[in-house]
């Protein structure tokens, strides 16, 4: 403990300065009423957020469909979370996930996995 001398002023700890910097934080991170709120998916909205991509009615989703969808849900690295989606999902190696239940469990498993289930 460091003891204050008379007529001198005391220097900030290191924890002091922490402590500052998150209430300074605590402050700036609270929402205006007029903001959203990040709001997450369910499986069943996930499910059918990555239908509603399948534009040519193929029963898959392709690389650029993935691309799409995944920059609706605000994905920065869109093109790196496709190509990690499809290596993690596509069970047959086609190219595209099928939406098939298993290779859909497994784009889902993905997302949930990553947090990627926030808009």
């Amino acid at each position: 403990m460091v003891r204050q001398q008379p007529g001198c002023k005391m220097l900030a700890t290191p924890l002091d300065v922490i402590n500052n910097a998150f209430n300074h934080n605590k402050s700036v991170a609270l929402k205006t009423p007029n903001e959203k709120l990040p709001i997450v998916l369910s499986e069943e909205q996930m499910l059918a957020y990555f239908k509603k991509h399948d534009v040519n009615k193929d029963g898959k989703l392709s690389w650029d469909e993935l691309k799409k969808a995944f920059s609706g849900l605000g994905v920065t690295w869109v093109r790196l979370t496709a190509d990690r989606a499809l290596l993690k999902a596509d069970d047959n190696e086609d190219g595209c996930i099928s939406l098939s239940e298993k290779e859909m469990d497994k784009l889902i498993e993905f997302v949930i996995k990553r947090k990627l289930n926030i808009q």
